[in-house]
């Protein structure tokens, strides 16, 4: 009696079948979803087009990338641009499997041998060549060049240029970085000094009219002795640091097409012989003013009052000690500003013959590496994604794909 019972719940009871296999989903549009969302790191696409070949062309599509980059909006600091013998080297700051080797950005300028690097912004780099009186505009991800010759007023030689920058013609709210000339027109913005009666201009450059607009000067300054800091983009407007005997600042306002000569006279700071001077972006959006000496840190923000009259704060002191994490005092003369990144708000300082990166707004700071040879560093932000990246990929890798 008690076998029949077993038997006959056992018929009742049968085993529940195994659940089927999850398997990825084909649809293409809803797979692109999930590949947008990965980090805009430089090994993320490339690394998901080894999964199969529907994968990779997905990643690989032109379409797709523009949304990639639309999508992340902030490029990532890929590393820093150096002008060594007049070329400029690339050195990454990010920590493998992201490092970008130096010959991936590599630029030889055999009739450049009078070239200076004058920074770079929103994905170009801009240089300049005394030589033949052009600029160059580099987009090093794509490896599109453009040549821009200097307006024909300044071949007189009654005017000369000082300095320069670049930036996408979409501004902060459209450009595309890493997408090329076709995907992004540009403005190059040139600075020189009249030889006859001292003032400072500026014109602009459009890609889109392939012409240069009318110069915009300043009233008559003093001598200049100092003009070789890139330029800082804070706003709508791009600053120089003009050392007309004292701290003076250069801005040009880009929306308004005017150029003009902030003040120097600011009692309250200390510019002393042993410190270092950088402009920045303050913490609210306003242009600042970074004093580093080999005690510290000090960071000023330059606000407007109800009445109009503009002032200089202390908006943050921190001591160089203790955001390099350095087990030992700091020398005197040892120590440096050699660039900054407004996008992520970074500063490149080096210490003796050591590179540190410093971020404002988390505080945290980051050895880069070490070079002898103390030169400007001018950090480049851009997506470094499967449209150049692929090139790097494997033998073995590329193998896997054909399976």
């Amino acid at each position: 009696m008690t076998c029949r019972r077993q038997r006959r719940r056992r018929r009742t009871s049968p085993a529940a079948p195994a659940p089927p296999p999850v398997l990825p989903p084909d649809n293409d549009d809803l797979i692109q979803e999930i590949l947008l969302r990965l980090p805009s790191h430089p090994s993320s696409l490339p690394r998901a087009s080894l999964v199969c070949k529907q994968w990779r062309r997905l990643v690989s599509d032109p379409a797709f990338l523009r949304r990639f980059r639309a999508r992340h909006r902030d490029p990532p600091l890929l590393g820093v641009f150096k002008d060594e013998l007049h070329h400029p080297v690339f050195r990454s700051v990010l920590d493998p499997p992201d490092l970008i080797p130096p010959d991936r950005f590599a630029l030889r300028l055999d009739d450049y041998r009078a070239a200076s690097l004058l920074g770079c912004r929103h994905g170009l780099v801009l240089i300049f060549n005394y030589n033949t009186c052009e600029f160059l505009v580099w987009d090093p991800v794509s490896g599109d060049r453009r040549r821009v010759a200097v307006p024909q007023e300044l071949d007189g030689g009654e005017r000369s240029v000082m300095n320069g920058a670049v930036l996408c013609a979409a501004g902060d709210d459209g450009h595309v970085h890493g997408g090329g000339f076709r995907s992004c027109h540009f403005k190059v913005v040139l600075i020189g000094a009249s030889k006859m009666d001292g003032r400072i201009f500026a014109s602009i450059y459009s890609s889109v009219t392939g012409e240069w607009g009318d110069a915009i000067f300043t009233g008559p300054v003093s001598t200049i002795y100092y003009f070789g800091s890139p330029a800082i983009l804070v706003g709508n407007s791009l600053y120089w640091l003009l050392s007309v005997w004292g701290p003076h600042i250069l801005e040009f306002n880009l929306e308004t097409s005017t150029l003009a000569v902030i003040d120097g006279n600011w009692p309250q700071m200390n510019f002393s012989s042993d410190c270092h001077y950088c402009i920045m972006r303050g913490e609210d959006g306003n242009v600042g003013l970074a004093i580093l000496s080999y005690r510290g840190f000090q960071m000023w923000e330059r606000k407007v009052t109800l009445g109009g009259a503009a002032k200089w704060v202390l908006w943050k002191t921190v001591k160089l000690h203790d955001i390099l994490g350095l087990s030992s005092a700091v020398q005197r003369e040892k120590t440096d500003i050699v660039g900054y990144s407004e996008d992520p708000n970074a500063f490149i300082l080096v210490v003796d013959t050591d590179f540190y990166m410093f971020r404002v707004d988390s505080m945290q700071s980051k050895k880069l590496f070490d070079c002898n040879v103390v030169t400007r560093c001018h950090p480049f932000t851009s997506f470094y994604t499967a449209d150049a990246a692929f090139e790097g990929i494997g033998a073995e890798d590329k193998l896997r794909l054909d399976c």
